[in-house]
């Protein structure tokens, strides 16, 4: 009776082990399945939006995209992309874009967590001026918000954060756009006011003639990515996002 009980003993604690190896086994797998499904969502989002602002269309007038940032509580969220990248031949290749040349980069407002390609494929009105953001930021909205516009999900694992301002809360996808002009807006305005000369202007790798010289618009990217649902036990809201950075530019001319 011992030794059976001794046996019994043994088998029980092999048993437990066996169990909680498994148990160890499963959640590194769904935690290895999880990472890695953020981490193909992050290089197909980032290569397609990469894709996109390198075949944009720009001029003087428009420099081939711009990102628009809203003010909450207290904070800057540069989270919208406008690229330039029609179809087609564009309908003035020397003026303004129309709306439906655009393709609009943002979280989903009604699912931030939801990453969303836009385009209004049946809106063939001119853009306002690339400075006035105010109606930039209203054009824009309305396309978020309109039925006709086509709306493509590109990830669902943006991670979200909570934002207080005086009146409400809101979440947020973790997505950010930044850009920068070479030379810029206001490095150009002082040559066009006289108060710069052409050769002084930040040419790109000081690509510049007597007539022409070479702009660049840079992006800069970042989404921070959640691991896709379903590893056991864990709470979202405890997990580890993961940040993808890219970058990407248009090059043009511009005129003296």
């Amino acid at each position: 009776m011992l030794e059976l009980l001794i046996a019994l003993s043994v088998m029980v604690m092999v048993v437990g082990t066996l169990a909680a190896l498994s148990k160890a086994v499963q959640l590194s797998a769904e935690y290895s399945n999880g990472y890695g499904t953020a981490t193909q969502h992050g290089r197909v989002c980032l290569e397609r939006i990469s894709r996109t602002v390198n075949e944009a269309t720009a001029n003087e007038q428009f420099p081939g995209f711009l990102v628009l940032a809203e003010e909450t509580g207290g904070w800057r969220f540069p989270d919208t992309l406008v690229v330039w990248h029609p179809q087609l031949a564009p309908a003035d290749p020397d003026g303004l874009p129309r709306f439906d040349e655009l393709v609009i980069y943002c979280p989903n407002p009604a699912s931030p967590g939801q990453l969303l390609e836009i385009t209004a494929p049946s809106d063939s009105r001119q853009v306002p001026a690339a400075g006035d953001l105010a109606a930039w930021a209203a054009a824009v909205e309305s396309i978020r918000q309109s039925s006709a516009s086509q709306k493509i999900p590109l990830t669902d694992l943006l991670r979200t954060a909570l934002v207080a301002d005086a009146s409400s809360a809101t979440l947020r996808g973790a997505v950010r756009f930044e850009s920068r002009l070479r030379p810029s807006q206001i490095q150009w305005t002082q040559y066009q006011n006289g108060t710069l000369a052409w050769e002084d202007l930040p040419w790109v790798q000081g690509i510049y003639g007597s007539q022409t010289g070479l702009r660049q618009a840079w992006l800069r990217m970042e989404l921070q990515l959640l691991p896709s649902e379903g590893l056991s036990g864990d709470d979202p809201t405890d997990q580890q996002a993961t940040a993808f950075l890219g970058s990407a530019a248009v090059y043009y001319e511009m005129h003296r």
